[in-house]
């Protein structure tokens, strides 16, 4: 007898966990993908990312032509297969600095009411330093692939198309495409 209670006292219990436990829509899940007749695949890392390039005191900027640091990035691709390509080269495209087309032109981010910063624009380079003007024709330097994963470096920076450069954010957007030979 003794069994029988507990069973149908946690039989009770239980079933009223279950109905104080309210359903409620909680959003969506978006899946994203993509499949590719490529000698490789872009890593989901390195596909979308955002390179910090830092804060600047505007009065570093003193001619056209003045840089900042470099700040390196990377595009990393996986599952290569050197029996489908041996090499590949990068080139970006994007907005272009109306003042120096091998720039990126900025613009003030996501903020509505952000201010833009002027006088400046976005220069990304190769490893091996070439500039890669970002109308999406000039190709880095070919690097040979390996079978798996490899890594390319890249750089980037502000490069001043003023001899002064105003305040506020200074975001560039680029997208990328990849040949392979």
């Amino acid at each position: 007898m003794k069994i029988s209670f507990l069973v149908a006292a946690s039989t009770l219990f239980t079933a009223g966990l279950v109905q104080a436990a309210p359903t409620v829509n909680g959003g969506t899940v978006h899946f994203k993908g993509e499949f590719v007749n490529a000698a490789c695949a872009v890593s989901s890392d390195t596909a979308n990312q955002t390179v910090d390039l830092g804060q600047h005191r505007t009065a570093k900027i003193t001619k056209a032509g003045d840089y900042t640091s470099n700040v390196p990035f990377q595009i990393k691709l996986v599952d290569c297969d050197t029996e489908v390509s041996k090499t590949a080269q990068f080139a970006f495209s994007g907005p272009q600095d109306s003042t120096d087309t091998t720039l990126l032109k900025i613009h003030s981010g996501p903020s509505a009411n952000a201010v833009t910063a002027t006088g400046v624009g976005v220069e990304i380079s190769d490893s091996k330093g070439g500039i890669l003007t970002p109308d999406g024709t000039v190709l880095s330097a070919a690097q040979t692939l390996i079978d798996g994963n490899n890594t390319f470096n890249f750089v980037a920076r502000y490069k001043a198309t003023a001899a002064a450069a105003t305040a506020g954010q200074a975001y560039a957007d680029a997208n990328f495409v990849i040949t392979y030979n």
